[in-house]
């Protein structure tokens, strides 16, 4: 009896003490999405990666409603110093570039909603594309023409990226490529981030952040990161209560 005694009164001080960890640090949600438009184009987007843009919208304002909107560098200085936390602070970050995100900007930057964009340079130039989106494009349409049907309206063109001077806008790094940092070999990894921050460090709103592609990454590339003085950022889905940007993907979802 007195040893069951004894678990309980630890399962008891394990419940404070989350409690009291939740409350003296409370976690800041990162949330991601990649492409919003009026309606689905299965030729460029994978259906788990689009959200329709009327229900983007009710959902980052019941979003807003629950938690304020700050930038991720903002957001990256208080998990690092805040000592306690009152307010429920939120970020909100879009991956890969897509064109359509520049329908939702200007609606964000009226509801004064900061949010990072992380880019994959390699796409900027409207003439290439990654193996994700041919094989999207041609499950749809076996004989597509990248060039022509898809590459025009899939992505921003680099100019149409170094356009967006919005204060309510950051600049961020996905890579030169769309490809899984863990798969990559050292040289490789190193030739795709250093490459992808050459371009992108140019933009007036860049700043020196990594989103992992898929969220995948090991303490090599993590080194790495740290050695070209970038700050990773995960998808993960976990909740982190000091000092890891992790991400929650919302593509889709009805909140």
């Amino acid at each position: 009896m007195k040893e069951i005694g004894n678990m309980r009164k630890t399962n008891l001080f394990d419940k404070i003490k989350q409690r009291w960890i939740r409350f003296r640090f409370k976690p800041i949600p990162i949330f991601v999405f990649h492409s919003v438009s009026e309606g689905y184009n299965p030729l460029f987007w994978w259906e788990c990666d689009w959200t329709q843009s009327d229900l983007f919208k009710q959902n980052i304002l019941k979003l807003k409603r629950l938690y304020k909107f700050i930038s991720l560098p903002e957001a990256h200085r208080h998990l690092k110093e805040d000592n306690i936390r009152f307010e429920k602070f939120a970020v909100l970050t879009a991956d890969d570039g897509y064109r359509s995100l520049l329908g939702i900007l200007p609606w964000l930057e009226e509801k004064k909603i900061p949010i990072s964009l992380f880019i994959n340079s390699c796409y900027l130039d409207k003439e290439s594309w990654s193996e994700i989106n041919e094989e999207q494009a041609k499950r749809t349409n076996p004989g597509v023409d990248m060039q022509h049907d898809v590459c025009p309206y899939l992505y921003m063109s680099k100019e149409e990226l170094f356009d967006i001077t919005s204060e309510y806008v950051t600049i961020g790094l996905h890579g030169h490529k769309h490809t899984d940092a863990i798969k990559l070999s050292t040289e490789d990894f190193i030739h795709n981030v250093k490459e992808c921050k050459e371009i992108l460090s140019q933009h007036p709103r860049y700043i020196p952040y990594y989103a992992y592609t898929w969220g995948h990454h090991n303490d090599n590339t993590d080194a790495i990161l740290k050695d070209l003085e970038l700050i990773p950022v995960l998808t993960s889905g976990s909740k982190n209560y000091k000092n890891t940007l992790d991400r929650i993907c919302i593509d889709g979802i009805s909140l």
